[in-house]
């Protein structure tokens, strides 16, 4: 059997027991259907299914458990917050492409430029292995890149960007570099010590890398018509709803204001309106003067 198929098996097994605790007859009959739409090999007996259920506990960090009492298998904890939930779907996504013929008439993606994605594998592997390294990088806001030697701490999504987040052995404070921006890219044999840096903790209340201004309760107030799609995709793990009428639905959260979160609210236009902070609502009014000035100029 390729191993494409064990990994896809997983994968409905996976899914299937976030969506309901199941039998092993349940289970079965769930494969045998989804064998019959992908055409892979699905099957499975009891000692197949221990097995499955072992490698996926090594690959994915998932606990399945039999439950005797039920009789069912079950998940033993919420994975929802975990990024092997990203890494699942992604896979879904390639198997999807895999499965189709001329894929580029039926699955139409958003082109992007260099991601930095190639870097992700050897700098995982200097994380783990907390091998310093060095390379050169392209700041957004000087002429001419830099050359940065640093300790490795974990690697960082943010709207479509990758970023490394290190401690710079140079300045020794704790950065962020965009891995779209890193050239020259060297895995050094020098060791460094365990760094005692917590980035789910430092990040929690952060909207993309930025952390600057103090995190605050946020409120906001969107249309009713654009609070469906917040509602679907939250802005924040922390969005909480408030309040809601005919007319308007309030939105808690708890964040860093940065400048990366003021675009992202620009970019809903007069479908939001900033209730609290003040702080937060006079950044807002002052881009809307800003670009209002630009545009009585011109």
């Amino acid at each position: 059997m390729a191993k494409r198929d064990f990994i896809q098996r997983y994968i409905f097994i996976i899914n299937r027991l976030k969506s309901r605790a199941s039998t092993f007859d349940d289970l079965q009959d769930y494969l045998l259907r989804q064998q019959q739409i992908t055409g892979d090999k699905l099957e499975i007996s009891q000692r197949t299914l221990q097995r499955d259920l072992n490698e996926i506990r090594s690959l994915f960090d998932i606990d399945i458990q039999y439950n005797r009492k039920e009789g069912v298998y079950e998940i033993v904890e919420a994975i929802t917050e975990k990024p092997i939930e990203r890494i699942i779907a992604s896979y879904e996504i390639i198997n999807a492409l895999n499965y189709s013929n001329n894929v580029s008439q039926k699955l139409y993606l958003e082109q992007r430029n260099n991601q930095g994605t190639e870097n992700l594998h050897g700098l995982l592997y200097a994380i783990e292995n907390r091998f310093e390294v060095t390379f050169t990088h392209q700041s957004f806001w000087k002429d001419e890149p830099e050359n940065r030697t640093v300790h490795p701490i974990a690697i960082k999504e943010s709207q479509n960007r990758w970023y490394l987040v290190c401690q710079d052995v140079t300045k020794n404070e704790i950065r962020n570099f965009g891995l779209d921006r890193i050239t020259n890219l060297k895995i050094t044999d020098k060791k460094f010590n365990l760094i005692a840096f917590d980035v789910i903790q430092y990040y929690q209340h952060a909207f993309g890398v930025e952390t600057y201004e103090p995190a605050q309760r946020i409120v906001l107030n969107f249309t009713p018509y654009q609070a469906k799609y917040i509602k679907s995709l939250p802005l924040h793990p922390s969005q909480e709803p408030i309040f809601e009428d005919a007319h308007n639905c309030h939105f808690a959260y708890f964040m860093h204001p940065t400048h990366d979160f003021v675009m992202e609210l620009m970019r809903f236009g007069p479908e939001v309106k900033v209730l609290e902070p003040k702080c937060l609502k006079k950044k807002i009014i002052e881009q809307i003067n800003e670009m209002k000035q630009i545009y009585i100029k011109s």
